[in-house]
């Protein structure tokens, strides 16, 4: 309960590009791997979000899907909301999980990528492009800090395979 209180009524109020930036050797990756300044096709030449599929440049390996967020404003508005909203189940995880991870539609395109039409095994590794309105986030607390600090490890556009493709 300790910890519980100590994180405070108040939710906290993120600038993603700052979190990330402040917390990196934490683990804080959003804008590293979602930020809406990743080129969105590929190029072999650089790092990109269609890329990610398939483990190019800047990737350190192929992933199934690989979504960029539309913009900061975006990002940092839609992140926050959900912060806002559920600060009580957010700080409840942070005391007793150490972590909290959660899920939220925001209801409206929040980012844009790819995922890999040929995961599980259905065939070739092919990137195929989705807009995004689910949103993941992971939320920790920096080791060590007092009062105890949350920080955003990474928040990103979700996609959904499309019915019937798999």
């Amino acid at each position: 309960m300790a910890l519980y209180e100590r994180l405070g009524a108040e939710p906290p109020e993120f600038n993603v590009a700052r979190n990330d930036v402040a917390y990196g050797a934490e683990g804080a990756h959003t804008i590293d791997r979602h930020g809406p300044e990743i080129p969105l096709r590929r190029d072999p030449a650089m790092k990109t979000v269609e890329g990610r599929i398939y483990g190019d440049v800047g990737w350190a390996r192929p992933e199934n899907w690989s979504l960029r967020w539309t913009d900061h404003t975006t990002m940092n508005r839609e992140i926050n909301n959900y912060v806002r909203e559920n600060w009580e189940e957010i700080r409840t995880n942070l005391a007793v999980e150490g972590v909290h991870n959660g899920a939220f539609n925001a209801g409206h395109r929040v980012g844009e990528g790819f995922y890999n039409s040929g995961m599980y095994g259905v065939g070739p590794r092919e990137s195929q492009y989705t807009a995004a309105s689910v949103v993941r986030v992971s939320i920790d607390i920096v080791p060590g800090s007092d009062p105890p600090q949350p920080f955003i490890v990474t928040a990103f556009p979700a996609g959904i395979v499309p019915f019937g493709l798999l």
